[in-house]
């Protein structure tokens, strides 16, 4: 059985020192895979289906990809959400293509 962790980028883990702390021991810890997702625009007051409060902090999917693939050495890396219809698809290639570690990323 493989174990992944959610929400690397979000809440707690926008910290970047908490998201650091928490990417490498799930790491040590043997997961699998780190994900993240992205919400550009959070009705306040919440309403569902919105999965988090408005003022949950937040970091770019692909920032929080590469800062955490310069953290871990061996554990996968993953977006469970990217909003295309509001990337540039050229960029976000770009942005994704880069081998910036050893880890390797993966889409959904």
């Amino acid at each position: 059985m493989k174990f992944a962790l959610f929400a690397c980028n979000m809440g707690p883990c926008a910290d970047p020192k908490v998201a650091a702390r928490v990417a490498r021991a799930a790491e040590a810890a043997g997961f699998e895979s780190l994900w993240v997702g992205e919400h550009v625009v959070l009705p306040d007051p919440q309403a569902p289906p919105s999965p988090v409060p408005p003022l949950t902090p937040m970091l770019d999917p692909t920032v929080a990809l590469t800062f955490l693939a310069a953290h871990t050495e061996k554990v996968r890396l993953g977006t469970g959400i990217i909003i295309l219809p509001q990337r540039n698809p050229l960029v976000l290639a770009k942005e994704l293509a880069g081998d910036s570690s050893s880890a390797s990323a993966s889409a959904t």
